[in-house]
């Protein structure tokens, strides 16, 4: 089964129109404003002002349009000696089936442009372009692909000429010579069980923004808004260093987001919108390119569809169409992609590991004073060290031996106590929360281990991995002890060495295999594995080597 199709939720660009030489021999012989003043003429002089129309079928489906105007701050050209000191902007307003519908509006562009009061000059994309006389059609769509936007717009404006019992050249709009995409998100919906993983304390877009929050030259913030109820606006916000963080390749800096409608409470769960969108946006002013030309509009549209997928793959959300993880609305059919783009590796850290890590190595062996101020430090981010004893009960004395035994977790600067990172703090803060459960569950999947079928059939992904790389596991004998995966084949340190398998696709291709037979993955993870890499025995925690 192929992945998913992502839709289009909105988006906003810029349209350049004006008579251009196609290299086909056709006649192009008009001035470049006069597709503004036909349709300023059809709004004055047939419709008075305004237009509205209902039940216009376009290619099967039905759209009702309005054709309205507001003045802008422009002057007339002085060879046009119009009786007017603001030439108008047209505004078209189109709505389809469910929410599709688009806002255009049309802004007339020439050389020299003034505004109507100051006399200041106006500048415009247009000014770097050639020719330098046309029509800009801003447009803002929701639910609809760009290629609609820009091909449904000559069919809207023919409807409303052809009412009027008017014609207007079919060429003037026939197609954007130039043009600008300044934001666009693609977004799939899925159930909000699984939506939890993006979600949660630990989950993916947790991840990323401690991924991110880590790297150089990034800037970005993650926000998140449960008042009204859990999961109802998460958004992890990036630059374009920040995307390539992500994904090597990727450029555009923008927005991922998960969030329920308006109205959550509205909807029961047997309805669409009672389940979240999760989207990917590309944003303008978070690119460092800024817009991007309306001929790159299919590699946004990849581009944001590689990220969307490649996360959800992250988090262990499955990317193919079928089953029950997506759900259907009226723009999002949850079918397979024709052309399905790359998943790519995820980046991200694995923080459930890291606690897991952390419990056994540091909170195990606390003592209770070290717990208290731990707890406390991880719940107000620091306090100085007077505060600190006061809240806890214990002296100055016993803090300062405390930190002497909890080296690169807790520190003093200048009497501050805090953690030594901010990611410390919240991982810490998070575990600290949920360490029963995470004792409790540590046990469970010991034992789960124990009580595993261990002689898979032929069958079996893992085993066929198993025998790929000659590797072996000594499975545990007693709850609480964890698999040794051995190793054979001498892997390699380096991307680039052809003789040896890289390392990091060997473990991911075990892991992948492991869940393919049906398995819990959190349980391979604390498996140690043996093995020689780049001419060095190594024995770690698979956890520590993905």
């Amino acid at each position: 089964m192929s992945r998913v199709e992502p839709a289009t939720h909105e988006a906003l660009a810029h349209l350049y129109y004006a008579p251009v030489d196609t290299g086909d021999d056709a006649l192009v012989d008009y001035d470049g404003l006069d597709p503004y003043f036909a349709l300023t003429k059809l709004l004055i002089a047939e419709y008075d002002g305004y237009a509205e129309l209902q039940g216009v079928e376009i290619n099967g489906e039905l759209w009702d349009i309005r054709l309205n105007y507001h003045q802008s701050g422009i002057a007339p050209r002085p060879q046009d000696d119009l009786d007017v000191e603001r030439l108008y902007e047209l505004d078209i307003n189109v709505s389809g089936y469910g929410e599709r519908k688009c806002h255009y509006t049309v802004k007339p562009r020439f050389p020299e442009m003034r505004h109507h009061e100051s006399g200041d000059r106006i500048t415009t994309p247009f000014d770097h372009t050639d020719p330098e006389t046309g029509v800009c059609v801003k447009c803002q769509p929701a639910n609809m692909a760009l290629d609609e936007v820009a091909d449904l717009w000559p069919r809207f404006v023919s409807e409303l000429s052809m009412n009027a019992g008017q014609g207007i050249y079919h060429g003037y709009f026939q197609a954007p010579f130039d043009g600008r995409i300044s934001a666009l998100e693609r977004y799939v919906r899925i159930t909000r069980t699984m939506n939890e993983k993006l979600i949660k304390t630990g989950g993916v877009l947790d991840r990323m923004a401690m991924l991110l929050s880590d790297a150089d030259g990034t800037k970005g913030e993650y926000t998140w808004d449960n008042e009204r109820e859990r999961g109802y606006h998460h958004t992890v916000k990036h630059g374009s260093t920040g995307a390539r963080e992500l994904i090597q390749h990727h450029r555009l800096g923008g927005q991922v987001k998960s969030y329920l409608p308006e109205n959550p409470e509205n909807f029961e769960e047997d309805d669409a919108m009672y389940h979240p969108k999760v989207g990917t946006k590309f944003v303008k002013g978070r690119t460092a390119s800024g817009s991007v030309p309306w001929s790159e509009r299919h590699d946004v549209v990849r581009e944001l569809d590689e990220r969307l997928l490649s996360i959800l793959s992250w988090a262990d959300v499955p990317t193919q169409a079928g089953g029950t993880t997506y759900i259907s609305d009226w723009h999002f059919d949850a079918e397979a992609a024709d052309s399905p783009v790359s998943v790519h590796e995820t980046p991200l850290p694995e923080l459930k590991a890291q606690q897991e890590h952390l419990l056994m190595t540091v909170l195990r062996d606390m003592t209770p004073a070290d717990q208290e101020f731990t707890e406390t430090v991880a719940t107000d981010g620091g306090m100085h060290v007077d505060e600190l004893t006061e809240e806890t009960g214990y002296s100055r004395s016993e803090l300062y031996r405390a930190l002497k035994r909890l080296p690169g977790l807790l520190e003093s600067d200048n009497g501050h106590v805090q953690f030594t990172s901010e990611k410390l703090r919240q991982e810490v803060s998070a575990l600290i929360e949920s360490v029963e459960s995470s004792i409790e569950s540590a046990v469970d999947r010991a034992a789960k281990i124990v009580d595993m079928d261990l002689r898979q059939s032929a069958s079996s992904a893992f085993d066929r991995w198993l025998a790929k790389y000659g590797a072996e596991v000594d499975w545990p004998d007693h709850e609480g002890e964890t698999p040794v995966v051995r190793i054979d084949t001498v892997l390699s340190e380096y991307k680039n060495t052809n003789s040896l398998p890289y390392y990091e696709p060997v473990f991911q291709e075990m892991i992948d295999a492991w869940r393919r037979d049906g398995r819990d993955v959190a349980d391979l993870l604390a498996a140690t594995v043996h093995v020689n890499i780049s001419g060095s025995e190594m024995e770690r925690t698979l956890a520590t080597l993905r």
